[in-house]
């Protein structure tokens, strides 16, 4: 009986798509490292309790697309998915897990994510409830109906807007009490580059999401067209860090978060010649994931230097 427990556990844990949780700690964690750069504080049990929320939420999104995924049909119609890349985790449609028990674990870390952030925010700043609020619906719609986010071509921005800006200001919040505009500048790298791993995951998954009615911007678009996407999400993300410097509001130390630029360019070269799909487009998929954790620990290094 324990081996199975144990197994069920396992199951349970990469439903949730593990292999995407570190953009969010990435994001918390900048959000967190920026607030002690400004205030020289910082607080290791609010910031433990931060992560733990954010993880939880981030998990739960996960798993509650997989089951409205499943309803739209879209999952269904992927023949072909890059799991553990695109796809979906398919655990429904593999039989690993049902319906009913998708939901409910998906509602479950929702739950528990949001009793982390209500303490927090009674804690630390009230302003985190709203901040918490706007989370929740957005990434709940994201793919849930009526408003089905993802599939209104409003999918990259709920996206951004939820792992890069509204996950580094919530966790500088916590820390300092307030939000500023730095934080709001720290954020937006991040920002544009968890986007760009949204929109480089719709390229293989195409042909499913056009057919479930999925109508995100590839689909809207078209592969051909859409193909040079990719480039103007980490066109925003560099410049963002360029123009941040030159303004005064980012320090000039963090211009190194640049160097990922050499992982940009091959993801975009690769998407350019492959963008009908395919394994070939794997390198891509995994250099623009790379990149968005690469900049935001470069950020985060620039922020102690």
């Amino acid at each position: 009986m324990r081996s199975y427990d144990a197994l069920y556990v396992k199951r349970l844990f990469f439903a949730t798509r593990p292999q995407f949780l570190p953009a969010i700690a990435v994001a918390a964690g900048l959000g967190a490292s920026s607030a002690w750069h400004e205030t020289g504080s910082f607080n290791a049990f609010t910031f433990s309790i931060t992560m733990l929320a954010a993880l939880l939420y981030h998990a739960g999104m996960n798993v509650l697309n997989d089951y409205f995924d499943f309803k739209n049909g879209a999952d269904a119609l992927n023949k072909n998915p890059l799991t553990p890349f695109a796809g979906g985790s398919r655990f429904i449609q593999n039989n690993i897990l049902t319906p009913g028990e998708t939901l409910s674990l998906g509602t479950a870390l929702i739950i528990a994510g949001s009793a982390a952030g209500i303490y927090l925010a009674i804690t630390t700043s009230p302003l985190l409830l709203l901040i918490g609020i706007i989370g929740l619906a957005s990434g709940y719609f994201y793919s849930a109906p009526p408003l089905f986010l993802a599939g209104r071509g409003l999918g990259e921005l709920t996206v951004g807007l939820n792992f890069g800006l509204l996950t580094v200001i919530g966790a500088y919040l916590v820390q300092a009490g307030t939000v500023t505009v730095y934080a709001a500048a720290v954020s937006l790298p991040l920002t544009f580059l968890i986007a760009a791993i949204l929109y480089i995951n719709e390229f293989p998954d195409y042909e499913s999401d056009r057919a479930a009615g999925k109508r995100n911007l590839v689909v809207r678009l078209g592969p051909e067209r859409a193909r040079g996407g990719l480039a103007i999400f980490f066109l925003f993300a560099y410049s963002s860090i360029i123009a941040g410097v030159i303004s005064g509001v980012l320090p000039g130390i963090s211009l190194i978060a640049l160097l990922t630029i050499f992982l940009a360019i091959p993801a975009v070269l690769v998407l350019y010649r492959n963008y009908n799909g395919g394994t070939a487009l794997v390198p891509a998929i995994k250099a623009t994931i790379a990149a968005h954790l690469a900049t935001g620990l470069l950020q985060i290094i620039s922020i102690f230097i």
